[in-house]
């Protein structure tokens, strides 16, 4: 019986080039968006645009169709840019990650004959530049900028031929050396378009998280634009947690989402329900565990489950399998059968085609695979064969994967196992060859083997060495970390006397004895079981208690890998993987992480999450010299401001009566690739916050530009010119993020500060500093009473979120550049809420997001919330006002509304609109809240939960913080003062302002209109 399986190819589609592919989908779907990121959306029109015109600066810097150029640099619009750039000149690209080691990268660009690189912005590169600079590579590091630059002009690039490779990605090889593949054309398209296992639509948006030197990526962006797709690009950090993840899928209405297998395997123990919803969900890399699919199908089955088997040698996948069901005795989910223009062959070990049932080596052909790895003859003439499989006996070309699968009676392919040695650790295939080879290359290494120790998930390399008694384990995985990308790193390095054989004289694998632990340092269960998982899960395989996570090879997924062993193996509740996380980014080490999990079995929560001190160092900076150099600023009526946040929902209000108020030309920070972009963004946000005048183009000035970077993403010429210009500066932008900790966000809230005030040094130029009211709640919880404008901050230890802390940090460091002269002022508005006239609110804040989850649940927590809530344009309105008529002089003023309302009071509004509310206690509400979003995947309100369940204290929640029995009272005498006689007034939050809202979540749709009660 013959044992092949294979998919018909659309061969007229798939003989194309992936540009002509690519452009059709432009001139077909030019105005859908094609990707949305954090520097705006690209519809398919602007993308096209991008991409010709770096094609043509591709090949206007010299670089000739069939030429191999590396893209190094991470995910986002610019590196899509880059690579269908290189398709459209007909070039091939090689990915290549910074964060390699440069000795690896060296190689990389030998073996894949690249003849220049392009930098993508944000990427650190010294070692791509100086790997570049070798003498077996002739060709320059080129700025993305640079190039997009040299295609201004020109004619667009003829169209490219298909042969040439699509891209190149690497492997590990048994020789030592990472073997190169190059992949068709054809490979890619064939994996994109009608393939059998994934019916990507216009209207579906594919979350991109994947590595460019993970050939995963290629699925994620090629089935997307060759489909007329959204790309979703997103920072990989959102898989260290699934409530992130779970608000990510549904903020930006994500539909497809491939995750690696161990990556899947996290999300479906921990919050399976993040998956319904999606049309697909796609997992791949590993054996998929029966237990996690089920899980997935019972608590959030999508659309289509699908398991996908391949190898980077035939263009990502080869195979999948739609999971509608799992039996209750498997223990394994099939590979499924091929996908378009694919065919798979079972081969016994005579290379005969076995029966069904019976197991052989997986074998492939078909129009997606490579021919061969690039300068690697030997492991071709292994992998790379021909066999009897045609008509007639004819040879056929096919790759040997070394995986054992058996074929069922339907054609469904399972696997089994491998063939020989090579492995997937983490998602990456491994062959512990190389790392070996690596390994031995140590002078001081006399004889070494590299196993495997493990199963699935807990896969790990175990390295058995003898030395010449100068080199320890220590040594030796630093070394290896020089040298190797962490996956490959053994978890352990064994130094024996001597390897041992069998009586043939070869290795005994066998005889090798287990790794023995590093000793964790520490005493009792709690510090051994942490140790224990601590140097399971780390490459490094060290458990010492100032080792670095990070530094011993740890990244994201391993970090859930680690706090999901840690809740397993001591029974702490789901209900703190958020703070266990949080704690190993705020300080990764393991004595710090193991007080973290000892706070938590002691007190059923964690009372810290880092030490007291982690915020205050981060005050004691560098405070620029103020200086008058240049004209002074005439900040009373100012002919250039310089303006942050103008995205934001107060920065676009700020925005608006910084135009109505004075004639001056607004120079507006915004992240975007080029200027358009950037007054598309700002005009977007003006209609998206209900202004819908719109803006003077010839008034409103984008600056490109970024908080998080030095200079504030400008370049030294633009940045001397707005340091010169600026009559004054209004500081309102910030990252907001209720999930990070502070050292997540401290970049852009705290850093780009100390880049504002820098800005403003040279001439003295007044900021106006937007803060926050939370930096108080501290004091509240401590038992201050009442906060004036001038007292002093303190009790950040007692803030609980990152975003709070980084805030309270940032006024700190204003204070500090006040004292050093610079004309400064702080402002702490309370809760921001809509437009007094339109009412119109950035309706996905938190205080929105509980009203209506309250109408859902159709219950209400008795809590005595305070509503302190003051309407933005009260609030732009008096920044601006302020701005221009009372000098800078380093005070604060606190934008709060003296007529506050409570939580019960719009839950009485509600009720008058027709919605049925009970109110329960507390606790009550918030176990029917968790209970509730545990059955609705996908609710914009889970990654808020922590604010109900995160505690401060023992007894006091982040939430309770802002309950009027514990939150001081908050004087604005000074704003009272300097705002009279301005027609600036606070409407109370009253029945009016109230109702104005409930109509405002009515009309939008936010909260669905019931028939009201009455109207009283």
């Amino acid at each position: 019986m013959s044992a092949d399986v294979a998919a018909e190819p659309v061969t007229d589609v798939y003989d194309s080039s992936l540009a002509e592919l690519f452009l059709a989908q432009v001139r077909r779907h030019a105005d859908r968006p094609a990707i949305a990121d954090a520097d705006g959306q690209l519809s398919y029109a602007e993308l096209g645009s991008l991409v010709e015109r770096f094609a043509r600066g591709l090949r206007h810097l010299g670089l000739p169709e069939g030429a191999v150029v590396g893209v190094a640099g991470g995910r986002g619009g610019d590196a899509v840019v880059a690579i269908l750039g290189a398709a459209c000149a007909g070039l091939t690209y090689v990915p290549l990650d910074p964060s390699l080691p440069a000795d690896r990268l060296r190689r990389m660009l030998t073996d894949s004959g690249s003849t220049a690189v392009i930098r993508l912005p944000g990427a650190t590169v010294s070692d791509v530049r100086s790997a570049s600079s070798a003498k077996t590579v002739d060709g320059p590091v080129f700025e993305f900028a640079d190039v997009l630059d040299a295609g201004r002009s020109g004619s667009n690039c003829p169209t490219p031929s298909a042969t040439v490779p699509a891209y190149v990605m690497f492997t590990s090889g048994t020789t030592g050396r990472p073997k190169a593949v190059a992949i068709p054309q054809r490979g890619v398209a064939r994996l994109s378009i009608d393939n059998g296992f994934a019916d990507i639509e216009p209207a579906d948006r594919v979350l991109h998280v994947s590595s460019l030197s993970f050939d995963v990526s290629v699925f994620e962006i090629w089935v997307t634009l060759l489909n007329g797709a959204c790309l979703v690009p997103a920072a990989s950090d959102v898989l260290l947690s699934a409530p992130a993840l779970q608000a990510l899928l549904t903020r930006e209405r994500i539909s497809v989402l491939l995750l690696t297998t161990s990556i899947f395997h996290n999300m479906a123990a921990a919050r399976p329900e993040l998956f319904a919803g999606l049309r697909y969900a796609i997992t791949a890399g590993e054996a998929l565990q029966a237990e996690a699919a089920r899980r997935v199908l019972e608590h959030g089955r999508p659309a289509h489950l699908v398991n996908a088997y391949g190898l980077t040698e035939i263009a990502c996948f080869s195979t999948a399998y739609e999971v509608t069901d799992v039996p209750p005795d498997a223990v394994s989910v099939p590979i499924g059968v091929p996908i378009s223009d694919t065919t798979c062959y079972v081969v016994r070990p005579d290379d005969s085609l076995t029966a069904d049932g019976e197991d052989g080596e997986l074998c492939i052909g078909g129009g997606g695979g490579a021919t061969g790895y690039l300068n690697a003859p030997e492991a071709n003439s292994a992998r790379f064969v021909s066999l009897p499989f045609g008509p007639g006996g004819q040879p056929v070309p096919v790759y040997r994967t070394g995986d054992i699968v058996r074929r069922r009676p339907d054609g469904v392919l399972e696997f089994v196992g491998r063939r020989d040695d090579q492995v997937k650790i983490r998602g990456f295939r491994v062959e512990p060859g190389e790392t070996c080879a690596v390994l031995t290359s140590h002078p001081g290494v006399g004889d070494a083997a590299v196993v495997v120790r493990g199963e699935g998930g807990t896969r790990v390399l175990a390295a058995y060495v003898t030395t010449d008694g100068g080199s320890d384990a220590r040594e030796l995985l630093a070394f290896l970390r020089d040298r190797l990308p962490h996956y490959q790193v053994p978890a352990t390095v064994t130094v024996l006397d001597r390897l041992p054989v069998t009586a043939s004289g070869k290795l005994d694998r066998a005889a090798l004895p287990s790794p023995t632990a590093p000793s964790s340092g520490g005493s009792g269960s709690v510090a051994e079981t942490v140790a224990g998982v601590w140097a399971s899960t780390l490459p490094a395989g060290q458990a010492e208690p100032d080792d670095d996570f990070f530094d011993g090879g740890g990244n994201s997924l391993l970090a859930v890998q680690l706090v999901a062993k840690v809740q397993e193996q001591l029974g702490i509740d789901d209900e703190h993987n958020y703070l266990l996380v949080t704690s190993l980014l705020n300080e990764p080490t393991m004595r710090a992480f193991t007080a973290t999990v000892e706070d938590i079995r002691r007190a059923g929560t964690a009372t810290r999450v880092g030490p007291v001190d982690r915020w205050r160092p981060d005050v004691e900076w560098d405070v620029p010299r103020v200086t008058h150099a240049g004209p002074e600023p005439n900040w009373r009526d100012p002919r250039q401001v310089f303006l942050t946040g103008a995205t934001g929902f107060l920065g676009a209000h700020l925005l608006r009566e910084l135009l109505d108020r004075t004639d001056a030309r607004i120079h507006a920070l915004v992240r975007g690739r080029d200027v358009a972009l950037a007054q598309r963004r700002l005009a977007d946000a003006q209609r998206r916050y209900g202004i819908h005048r719109p803006l003077p183009e010839h008034r409103v000035r984008p600056v490109l530009g970024d908080l998080t970077k030095p200079r504030l993403g400008m370049g030294e010429a633009e940045w001397e010119q707005e340091a010169a210009d600026a009559d004054v500066i209004h500081h309102c932008g910030a990252e907001v993020n209720f999930l990070y900790p502070y050292e997540k966000l401290r970049t852009a809230n705290v850093f780009g500060t100390q880049e504002v005030l820098r800005l403003a040094a040279r001439r003295a130029v007044p900021v106006h500093h937007v803060s926050t009211m939370s930096v108080v709640h501290g004091m509240g919880v401590a038992g201050v009473r009442l906060v004036t404008e001038d007292t002093p901050l303190d009790n950040v230890e007692l803030l609980g979120m990152g975003y709070w802390e980084s805030k309270w940090v940032a006024e700190e460091m204003v204070r500090a550049a006040a004292a050093a002269g610079l004309p400064a002022v702080i402002h702490r508005p309370h809760e921001i809420s809509g437009h007094t006239e339109g009412f119109a609110w950035g309706s996905g804040v938190a205080l929105c997001e509980l009203f209506r989850l309250i109408t859902e649940l159709e219950l209400a927590p008795d809590l005595d919330l305070a509503l302190n809530l003051v309407p933005a344009d009260y609030v732009a309105g008096a920044i601006v006002h302020l701005g221009l008529r009372q000098p800078a002089k380093g005070q604060t003023y606190h934008l709060v509304n003296p007529r506050e309302a409570l939580l019960g009071d719009m839950v009485d509004r509600l009720r008058v609109h027709g919605h049925r509310i009970r109110t329960v206690d507390y606790q009550s509400w918030t176990e029917a809240m968790l209970a509730y979003l545990a059955d609705r995947p996908g609710h914009p309100f889970t990654p808020l939960t922590q604010l109900y369940t995160q505690r401060v204290t023992p007894d006091i929640t982040i939430q309770e913080m802002s309950c009027t029995r514990i939150s001081p009272k908050l004087d604005r005498s000074r704003l009272d003062a300097d705002l009279a006689g301005s027609e600036l007034v606070c409407p109370p939050v009253d029945r009016e302002l109230l109702d104005g809202y409930v109509g405002y979540f009515h009309d939008s749709g936010f909260i669905p209109a019931l028939e009201r009660a009455d109207h009283a």
